[in-house]
Parts: C-alpha cells; sequence; structure tokens
C-alpha cells in the first residue's frame, strides 16, 4: 500500500500533494483491521509515517452504507449470500470430468493410492496463492503440486463462486452498488467537496462495483459445462480482484467540458459506453449511471420478505 501510495502521488502530484490537510484530503474505512491497517499504510506513503499517524478518519462503520452496503441488504444477504443454491453450479463443476481429472493429477503426484477430495486440492491451491502473494520471490512448495491445467480448472472455480455471489450471478448483486455510485458521482460533480477521497473496503464491494459499472462482463454466465468454452472470459478474479485491488476515478478539467479516467489495479480502463482510449466525458458517465442512482431505492431493493 506504500508503493502503490507513492505511484499514485508520482502520477498526480498535483492532486496528492505531500502535505496533509483534512480540507484537501478524505480518507475512510470500515469497522475491520485490515481495511484500518490498509488506509494507514496508504497514507504513509502519501505523507510520511509521522503525519500518516495524524491523519483524521470519521467513526468506521461495520455496516457502512457506502463502503459495505451489501452488510445492510437483507434480499442479498438471505437470497444470494446466505443461500446454498448459489453456489449450484460450483457443487455441479467440482463434479465434472474436468474437475476429477484435476484432482486425480494432483493425488497421483502426491504418491496417494486414493483420490483426494476436491475441497482438499482446493486447500492447497489457496495455500499457493497465499504463500506467492506473501513471497512471490520464493516458489511455493504447495504450487509445485499444479499443472497449467490444472490451475486452470482451479481458477474456474473461484470465478464461478464470486460471479454468482458478488458479480453477474444475480440482478441484486450489483444493482445493490448504487449509493456507492452515487457517492462517485457527488464527489466528482461537487467542487466544494475534498479533491481527494480515498476509501479502504472490501472485495465484495469492489465486485459488486465492478459490475454495476459492466466491467468484465462476458454478457453470458458463467456455468459448470462451459469451462471449456470460457477459456476467453473477462471475468477472472485472479485478475479484477487481487491483494490491493484499486478502482480510481480522476477528474479532468478539460476546455472542452469535464472529462473522468477511470482506473483500475493502476491502469486506465474504458468503461462500456465511453470512447474507447479516451477520457469519458462527465456528461456520459451522468447519462450511463445517473439514472440507476437517482431510482436508487436501496431499502426497498433490499427489502427481504421471509417465504410463507
Amino acid at each position: 500500500m506504500v508503493d502503490m501510495a507513492e505511484r499514485f502521488q508520482l502520477r498526480f502530484s498535483e492532486l496528492l500533494p505531500e502535505r496533509y490537510s483534512n480540507l484537501t484530503f478524505k480518507f475512510r474505512h470500515t469497522a475491520t483491521q485490515r481495511t484500518e491497517a490498509s488506509a494507514h499504510y496508504f497514507t504513509t506513503g502519501l505523507f510520511g509515517r509521522y503525519t500518516a499517524n495524524h491523519v483524521w478518519y470519521p467513526q468506521a462503520l461495520d455496516k457502512d452504507p457506502i463502503l459495505r452496503f451489501y452488510k445492510l441488504c437483507d434480499k442479498w444477504r438471505h437470497e444470494v449470500d446466505d443461500n446454498p443454491n448459489s453456489l449450484n453450479e460450483l457443487a455441479k463443476f467440482k463434479k465434472t470430468n474436468d474437475a476429477v481429472e484435476m484432482t486425480k493429477r494432483v493425488s497421483r503426484r502426491l504418491g496417494l493410492d486414493e483420490v483426494l477430495p476436491y475441497n482438499d486440492v482446493h486447500s492447497m491451491y489457496i495455500a499457493c496463492t497465499f504463500e506467492t502473494a506473501w513471497t512471490p520471490r520464493i516458489p511455493s512448495p504447495w504450487c509445485s503440486l499444479f499443472t497449467k491445467e490444472d490451475l486452470e480448472v482451479l481458477e474456474y472455480s473461484e470465478d464461478l463462486k464470486y460471479f454468482w455471489v458478488d458479480g453477474y450471478g444475480y440482478e441484486i448483486n450489483y444493482k445493490q452498488a448504487c449509493p456507492a455510485i452515487g457517492d462517485m458521482i457527488q464527489h466528482l460533480t461537487n467542487t466544494t467537496l475534498p479533491k481527494a477521497v480515498f476509501y479502504f473496503t472490501h472485495s465484495g464491494t469492489l465486485l459488486k462495483v465492478l459490475s454495476f459499472l459492466n466491467l468484465y462482463n462476458d454478457n453470458k454466465k458463467l456455468t459448470a459445462d462451459n469451462f471449456r468454452q470460457n477459456k476467453d472470459r473477462k471475468w477472472r478474479v485472479s485478475k479484477i480482484d487481487v491483494f490491493g485491488t484499486n478502482l480510481a476515478f480522476i477528474l479532468y478539467r478539460c476546455g472542452d467540458g469535464d472529462k473522468v479516467l477511470t482506473m483500475h489495479q493502476e491502469r486506465p480502463v474504458t468503461l462500456p459506453g465511453c470512447p474507447q482510449g479516451e477520457l469519458c466525458p462527465l456528461s456520459r458517465i451522468l447519462e450511463l449511471y445517473g439514472n440507476s442512482v437517482h431510482s436508487c431505492k436501496f431499502n426497498e431493493m433490499c427489502a427481504y420478505s421471509v417465504p410463507s
């Protein structure tokens, strides 16, 4: 996070001065240790260790209506997050020939007579991914168990899970992100607010927001039986939702009108409906998302009635 902050400051030095002021900067995180730590180390990268200890934050909320809106969405929690049916495609995929053969290959490499259950192999995969993230220069022993073919199978299982729980699988997943998008638009259009706003939140938030923005949309459902047809899919959690995932909207005051640069993982991305490879006019952003924001009836959308 320190390095990321320094990179942002190098790219946008006029927007991100090294001197901290709560009139210029606004920081906010959820009531969790990990987002608080992310905020602290990011501000350390911007201002140095001493000043980072004196940055002001509003009271952190566990159920933050902007940073963790899904915690307040009863419909999503009951019908998706706590509903085993949301993982039906994942459960079916574990029984496909591709998944079964993968577990056999891994079991053979371990010298086992019996085939390991899929979930055990998946745990090894998770160990491989975490150790690689923590110490990228030291090869993880767990990773040596897998071939590229094995990793593609395991990666698809992760993509299936998050597609249905946080992505395009169910409409409620992304529609409930309208308060977060509304907050973004408010900061882009209101010149009296701090000019540099940083939120530190969670994977579940970012995936829903990305889906609301229609990014990484393959325009078809990910299912257990179309693994091989989806080798070139856009929805790939290992790329769009890595550690330190970040999404940024930078406003430019141009002679021909205000324009917005959208960045994901520190790289420019084109929002669907915006000019390819160009800054997107703010007016176009408002056309694309304004109606959804203005008609955002979060409480009504997220109301849940117990089936009779």
